[in-house]
């Protein structure tokens, strides 16, 4: 079982990014990697922690340009993150999205104003 979270507009955003010089394309890329990797950072420490498995098991990906992942394949992460009927949820991934999402915005609306 997997969650996964998908950007409204994101196509036109690279369309538009792809139209600009390829220095904002660079940027914005570097600016993605960068965002993923304090998304990773920030869900290992909210991670609830027992034995480590689930904390020492998250990654940032590069998937391709202006495109990253933070994915736990760890099986029970799902359940942690979302709860059971016998367990409440112990959210570590969403949260550190939702807390970087303002930083990446304002980053990257910076970068497309020049």
């Amino acid at each position: 079982m997997s969650r996964t979270v998908r950007m409204v507009g994101l196509n036109q955003y690279i369309k538009a990014v792809q139209k600009k010089p390829a220095q904002v394309e660079q940027a914005v890329d570097r600016e993605i990697k960068l965002s993923s990797l304090r998304i990773e950072k920030k869900s290992k420490q909210q991670s609830p922690f027992d034995t480590g498995w689930l904390s020492n098991n998250i990654y940032a990906n590069v998937v391709r340009s202006m495109v990253a992942e933070v994915v736990s394949p760890v099986e029970y992460s799902i359940f942690i993150e979302l709860g059971t009927r016998f367990m409440m949820a112990q959210p570590f991934l969403f949260p550190a999205l939702k807390a970087d999402w303002p930083l990446l915005q304002k980053r990257l609306n910076k970068i497309m104003r020049g």
